[in-house]
């Protein structure tokens, strides 16, 4: 899958960004359509705050979407060419039932640039799902995009997801009304979720670290994740 056969799916939808320097170098100046890559002849694109420890621009694709590639311009007028280098290109995948954004969510390296640009044209190196997409910072810089593509497939929205996704809770166990379909030792956290996965009526995947026990469980109202470092769960959506 590529930008050839998969739509622009991040024009005009909901974005955010860490901080913002000024009033009008918000994260809505890098999906509105305007490729102008200089700062200085206009505010055109984002700009969070010199201050801001871990610089971050994301946007709601307001639906589940198998990311293919993301496409961005970052500033080409001769300045600060340096600062957009070292960073990370998240695909965010959440719980459904949190409308927060990032909270209770799993996030899965898309792509990482380490070197300096001014534009990128970033394919993510394994097929991934999600409803946000984030460009984030490793170093303390501040961030500026002059606009940015999401290309991808739809497949449904967040409330009637029909493909199995996952939201993982590293360090957790699951408790309360739920009922045990099978229990087996095995290899992996990530097996155990693939064995979830593909079968019927299974939504929980908690896997113990300590004995490498996978038990899978139908999910049910009132069931809760709690802290247990022994333990990994993993809803399947």
């Amino acid at each position: 899958m590529n930008s050839i056969d998969t739509l622009e799916i991040a024009r005009n939808k909901p974005t955010k960004q860490s901080t913002n320097m000024g009033s009008i170098r918000h994260s809505q100046n890098a999906v509105d359509g305007d490729y102008l890559q200089s700062p200085k002849k206009g505010d055109f694109c984002t700009h969070t705050d010199k201050a801001d420890e871990s610089s971050w621009w994301a946007v709601d694709l307001c639906a589940i979407y198998e990311i293919s590639n993301v496409i961005i311009n970052g500033r080409n007028d001769g300045c600060c060419v340096e600062r957009f280098s070292n960073f990370d290109i998240e695909v965010i995948k959440p719980c459904r039932n949190n409308p927060n954004w990032f909270v209770d969510s799993v996030s899965e390296l898309c792509y990482h640039q380490q070197a300096p640009i001014t534009f990128l044209n970033a394919s993510c190196h394994t097929r991934m799902f999600g409803q946000y997409v984030r460009i984030r910072l490793n170093d303390p810089n501040p961030l500026t995009l002059c606009e940015v593509e999401v290309h991808g497939t739809f497949i449904s929205y967040p409330r009637s997801v029909t493909i199995p996704y996952t939201c993982g809770f590293q360090g957790y166990s699951y408790e309360g009304h739920s009922l045990t379909l099978s229990s087996a030792i095995v290899k992996s956290d990530i097996y155990c979720t693939y064995m979830c996965a593909v079968m019927k009526e299974c939504h929980v995947a908690e896997f113990n670290k300590k004995t490498s026990n996978c038990t899978l469980m139908k999910r049910k109202t009132g069931a809760n994740v709690v802290a247990n470092s022994d333990h990994n769960v993993f809803l399947i959506n």
